[in-house]
């Protein structure tokens, strides 16, 4: 399972120039399931760590402001790149997209969209193998 998760990481990578990396992450723990990277110095893996806090902190942030909003996404944007994370509040995990800052961010959150039907499909074995 973990190979064909793997395996949509890189397949969803490859759609779409300007990405950078990306990554499948559990919330609890930010631990990287399935990653990939097309630059050595991108550390994916421990980003996705951070990120997790991230996600957390929104969560909590906006059930204070809004509680009967839920997040579509997150975006980080720097001078270079654009960071975004998608959670489903019901999924135990999130999705991490990094690409560069000329990528156009609609197409970004579309291709995030896409994948995510297919990642949910691995929730349950998620749940189970990683303890969430």
């Amino acid at each position: 399972m973990i190979n064909q998760l793997q395996n949509l990481v890189e397949k969803m990578c490859g759609e779409l120039p300007g990405v950078l990396a990306a990554a499948v992450v559990t919330v609890d723990d930010g631990m990287s399931i399935a990653e990939a990277s097309s630059r050595a110095d991108i550390e994916t893996a421990a980003a996705s760590a951070y990120l997790a806090s991230i996600v957390k902190s929104n969560a909590k942030a906006i059930k204070l402001l809004a509680d009967d909003e839920e997040i579509d996404d997150i975006l980080v944007t720097t001078s270079n790149y654009h960071f975004i994370i998608r959670h489903q509040p019901d999924q135990p995990f999130f999705i991490f997209l990094m690409t560069t800052k000329e990528t156009w961010l609609g197409k970004s959150r579309l291709l995030i969209g896409k994948y995510e039907q297919y990642f949910s499909k691995f929730a349950g074995f998620l749940a189970q193998s990683y303890e969430l």
